[in-house]
């Protein structure tokens, strides 16, 4: 395997923006790992959102919507809530055309001020996988849109992979497994993510109540899925990293990738631990 005298880290995207695709692959995959994360989880909606909603036609906003994948699947449970999507592009979402008539898509980059329409309309905002987007392992900025968008009484619900928790499977011990380590090494920088295992707290700073985070593990029949999904979201961090100029760090990144994807397809995998954070608006603040 390839390598360097200082090892590749995720800082190595700094600077580059969304270190992510926004291409065909880059939609299949969200696509597919929405289905993942629901065989896990069991839901959308976290149980104690569920049954505390008021109402049987809440407004429910999915921030970073990417494909849509999220709300298109919850109009099929609750066909007569108002579901909002926002992102920096819709490029990855259907024509508005395909949409259940629920599904409203709007643009808005979560890192600029809060379109006054936004400000207290929301029963639920759902956010999930924001991981590679959060700057310098603070989500703060973030939380205080989040919670102004609701209403009195509303609900935040994060999703996201604990990638300080990631682990290493081998479906026999003599597997090699150095690349998938290395990969484990790359996301999971110095205290960068340690605010996902903090989001109670950083929640409970923003006025918050009734927060708790869950943790869901791994299920085995899916490890060898779950990190072909991560390998992929390398790859893409790969190619963004070439297409910003920084070709050497990019061509060292791939070379590890694709070691890691011959020691995954022999029976290893990395994968991390999906945790959802919770927490609720106070009815009055």
């Amino acid at each position: 395997m390839a390598s360097s005298k200082t090892e590749l880290d995720y800082r190595v995207t700094d600077n580059v923006g969304y270190g992510l695709g926004s291409e065909t692959a880059a939609a299949f995959r969200l696509n597919g790992i929405f289905h993942f994360w629901k065989e896990h989880l069991g839901f959308n909606i976290h149980p104690t959102i569920r049954e505390s909603l008021q109402t049987s036609n809440p407004r429910i906003a999915d921030v970073a919507t990417g494909t849509a994948i999220w709300l298109i699947d919850l109009a099929k449970e609750l066909p007569d809530a108002t579901l909002d999507g926002l992102d920096l592009t819709l490029d990855m979402a259907p024509p508005v055309e395909w949409l259940p008539p629920n599904i409203t898509l709007r643009q808005w980059n979560i890192f600029e001020d809060l379109p006054e329409e936004l400000v207290g309309q929301f029963d639920l905002v759902h956010l999930r996988l924001l991981l590679p987007v959060i700057q310098n392992g603070d989500p703060s900025s973030i939380i205080q849109k989040i919670t102004r968008m609701l209403k009195p009484g509303g609900w935040i619900q994060w999703d996201d992979l604990n990638i300080r928790e990631a682990k290493i499977f081998k479906a026999r011990p003599e597997l090699k497994v150095e690349a998938l380590e290395y990969l484990s090494r790359f996301w999971n920088t110095g205290e960068r993510q340690e605010w996902i295992g903090r989001l109670p707290q950083s929640f409970e700073q923003e006025g918050l109540k009734r927060t708790s985070i869950d943790r869901y593990e791994n299920l085995k029949q899916y490890l060898k899925a779950d990190c072909e999904g991560y390998i992929v979201t390398c790859e893409e961090t790969a190619r963004t990293l070439a297409r910003k100029g920084k070709v050497d760090e990019a061509k060292e990144f791939s070379q590890i990738v694709h070691q890691a994807s011959l020691e995954a397809a022999a029976g290893a995998a990395v994968v991390a631990t999906r945790v959802v954070c919770i927490g609720q608006k106070p009815v009055e603040l």
